[in-house]
């Protein structure tokens, strides 16, 4: 009995050795690899930029260390010129908004008044949404790997004087805009000039008089960038800062399938995380504009009717882009919002 007992102890010893070794083999097999993550915008300190650093220590972990990573913030360059990057190879993976002139199906993120609130935000920019199925069908044409939908922020007016509220008080007020045609049509809609300008240059001109206030940012943005150039915030929540995560495709294809399973199931953790946790630092950070001294109003609390004008007056651009989109997805978008 004894020596039975031993042999069995003794054939459990090899397997397990065995499949340790054979694992440890295979590991081995593995590349050591440096990749080179970036967000173009979104300062150091923001919940952004340390979920990224987060997801790439959390793949360096599980990777026992062969994947490592260079992590750019807003230094590396302007939004669009990321995107390029990306494209090319000389980016592994950015954290993005979409440049519509790649593709103007992408207008689609961008629609005003897609949502009202942070619940219906956190319905539809959703992980396994529509944006998800959509950015699967349609990164690959400009050459990335859709990894995930990213609501990088709610954007809201931001203004150098006092605050408007209505198409007739925003007569003759100089908006910036975000080089994208739905910006120019909807901000226009709304009763501003507008006058496009590259998001680096906006404080600057801002504080010069090249234009009076701008869209496109949330109140991280506007405490980091624009505190002491402005004062006013109107909380409109006028577009979703829909941003994707995306992979160079010609680099993703190359990954061992090993490394595409824990960075993609990271990039998933960090998205969700993400998602549950913007609306907190957007409130914490609008209380940090009060506490600076700006204006902050809040239009669905304290003017709804206001705000219902400029709702309706900035969603008749939707239908510019029915053509564009396409009418089963943008049917789709409008059943998800009630429209």
């Amino acid at each position: 009995m004894g020596l039975k007992r031993n042999g069995l102890v003794g054939v459990l010893v090899l397997v397990v050795a065995m499949i340790f070794l054979t694992s440890a083999s295979y590991a081995g097999d593995l590349p050591k690899i440096k990749l080179k993550v970036a967000q173009a915008m979104m300062p150091k300190e923001s919940l952004t930029h340390k979920l990224i650093v987060e997801m790439c220590q959390n793949v360096t972990k599980r990777t026992g260390g062969k994947v490592t990573w260079r992590i750019f913030g807003p230094e590396i360059g302007d939004w669009t010129e990321l995107e390029r990057m990306t494209m090319k190879g000389a980016v592994d993976m950015q954290f993005n908004a979409w440049d519509t002139s790649l593709d103007q199906r992408w207008n689609a993120a961008y629609l005003p008044f897609l949502v009202s609130t942070w619940a219906e935000a956190r319905k539809v920019y959703a992980p396994n949404g529509l944006f998800d199925k959509l950015g699967n069908k349609w990164a690959a044409k400009v050459g990335l790997y859709y990894m995930g939908t990213w609501l990088n922020n709610l954007g809201s007016l931001g203004l150098k004087g006092k605050p408007i509220i209505t198409p007739e008080e925003a007569k003759g007020v100089k908006i910036r805009c975000p080089p994208m045609d739905i910006f120019k049509c909807y901000v226009e809609k709304m009763g501003f000039t507008t006058v496009t300008i590259p998001w680096a240059e906006t404080p600057t001109a801002i504080s010069t008089g090249v234009a009076d206030g701008w869209v496109g940012s949330g109140a991280v943005y506007m405490y980091n960038l624009f505190r002491d150039v402005a004062k006013t915030m109107v909380v409109t929540y006028d577009f979703g800062e829909m941003w994707s995560v995306s992979f160079c495709l010609k680099k993703w294809k190359k990954l061992p399938e090993q490394y595409k399973k824990i960075i993609q199931e990271e990039t998933n953790k960090t998205i969700l995380k993400h998602l549950n946790l913007v609306e907190a630092e957007e409130m914490e950070y609008q209380e940090k504009l009060r506490r600076h001294g700006w204006t902050v109003v809040n239009m669905a609390k304290d003017h709804p009717k206001e705000l219902e004008v400029w709702r309706t007056r900035a969603r008749q651009c939707w239908d510019l882009y029915t053509p564009v989109l396409g009418e089963k997805a943008m049917n789709e978008l409008k059943r998800m919002v009630g429209m």
